[in-house]
């Protein structure tokens, strides 16, 4: 994602937020091996308190609580703006785009990687295929999953971007991680060891939809997708973006 984004030809020092952080990890690497100033952001107080904990004090990254749909920064406050697979726990597709493009600095650089579905605007879901997606759905607590094609369009629909948006199916590359997880669980046990009776429970029964995840990725009813884009030099003001959305 670093390279896609061309993120590793930012100066050392540059600030970048990564929305949805959860317990940090993608927050902490990119402060330590890419020499970011990083803020990591997640809606639960409990995924921050883990993320600290598991942040060494020599590590540029910090953590909040805060609303990726309404967030707390300033306009344009970010060089970078980065977010993993939080898209599809957005309830509002369209004001999470807006969200993401109004906190970055003009000429910054926006790098999301996320599940989405197949879009059914072009081939539409059979009976089958909404079943499967609707379970994923309840599995993951998920509002919707948004397509490629449809939250690249969001993205471009606040104004706020260069040239459009880039895209990428990393369907493909991501596709040995689902088996790899559950394998993971296997030799490394030690995640769900610590918490008894109720982690291995937990854990089992997480299989069945690792493994339907699996599925609906290797059918193309899921893809990874990936987005790219550039702030325009212009306003970001929330009433500007406001406007902008009334479009979508």
């Amino acid at each position: 994602m670093v390279r896609w984004g061309g993120l590793d030809r930012l100066p050392q020092g540059s600030i970048l937020i990564d929305v949805g952080c959860g317990i940090g990890g993608s927050t902490r690497t990119l402060a330590k091996e890419y020499g970011f100033e990083a803020i990591g952001v997640t809606i639960s107080p409990q995924q921050v308190r883990r993320a600290t904990e598991l942040t060494p004090p020599d590590v540029s990254a910090r953590f909040q609580v805060d609303d990726a749909l309404e967030l707390s920064f300033p306009d344009a406050s970010f060089d970078v703006v980065w977010s993993v697979e939080a898209g599809p726990h957005m309830p509002d597709k369209a004001q999470f785009a807006q969200e993401l493009l109004r906190v970055l600095k003009p000429g910054g650089i926006l790098v999301v990687a996320d599940w989405n579905q197949r879009d059914d605007r072009q081939v539409p879901l059979n009976v089958w295929e909404k079943s499967v997606m609707q379970q994923l759905l309840d599995q993951w607590a998920h509002p919707q999953f948004s397509s490629i094609e449809g939250f690249a369009e969001l993205l471009e629909a606040t104004g706020l971007t260069t040239d459009g948006v880039a895209t990428a199916d990393w369907t493909r590359a991501t596709l040995p991680s689902w088996l790899d997880t559950i394998w993971q669980g296997i030799i490394r046990p030690q995640g769900w060891l610590q918490y008894g009776v109720s982690g291995f429970i937990k854990s089992v029964r997480e299989v069945p939809t690792i493994l339907l995840m699996r599925f609906a990725f290797g059918t193309g009813l899921c893809r990874f997708g990936m987005f790219k884009a550039v702030r325009a030099e212009m306003g970001g003001s929330r009433q500007a973006i406001a406007q902008a959305a009334t479009r979508v």
